[in-house]
């Protein structure tokens, strides 16, 4: 058998980790638990991580990662509506495709029993907001957008679509997030369109 390399297995350990939150959530994840479901010691965790924060740390910034790619991937549409349509239905495949992403983003222990894991959700959710806000900007440039387009309101529009949307979702009250996207996907259109 080959053994991994340390990104390698530093990327098994996240994907335990996204896997092990969306069952139990984050106060459920413990070193133990990581360890068995990777097959290491926790000896070994160590090895990769400093603890538990570092590897939820490390959770939130693949995730990340990953997201802004599926985002980067939906620019491909013709039009900026096109576009940002594609976005809001690669964020929400996203997130429904990693439902630990969703409990996460809505952890008390991330906000407010760490300012670090915090401060990098708040960083990395700016990142997402400042793409959303980039197709914003253009489609304002094109005339395909309201000239008169409060971007920042926008942008907290699109974000709270999403909020919305993954909160109805983990709460059971959705089947699957993109089940409300069309008539969601309308307001907002007729919000923003010229």
């Amino acid at each position: 058998m080959t053994r991994k390399s340390t990104a390698e297995r530093q990327q098994d350990i996240v994907q335990a980790v996204l896997s092990l939150i969306a069952e139990l959530g984050i106060q459920g994840v413990t070193m133990a638990r990581i360890a068995e479901q990777v097959g290491l010691t926790e000896a070994a965790l160590y090895r990769h991580f400093k603890g538990k924060l570092a590897i939820v740390g490390a959770t939130i910034d693949t995730a990340f990662d990953e997201l802004l790619g599926a985002l980067e991937s939906s620019e491909s549409g013709e039009s900026i509506l096109e576009r940002i349509r594609e976005a809001l239905t690669a964020h929400l495949g996203f997130i429904e495709r990693r439902p630990g992403m969703a409990r996460i983003l809505f952890s008390d222990e991330v906000h407010f029993n760490s300012e670090e894991l915090k401060q990098k959700l708040a960083s990395r959710g700016e990142e997402v907001a400042q793409r959303i806000a980039g197709m914003l900007n253009k489609g304002m440039s094109t005339g395909e957008l309201d000239e008169n387009l409060d971007v920042q309101s926008a942008v907290v529009m699109y974000r709270g679509i999403v909020q919305a949307q993954v909160m109805l979702w983990t709460h059971g009250k959705l089947e699957k997030l993109s089940e409300c996207q069309e008539g969601v996907w309308t307001l907002y259109r007729r919000a923003i369109a010229s």
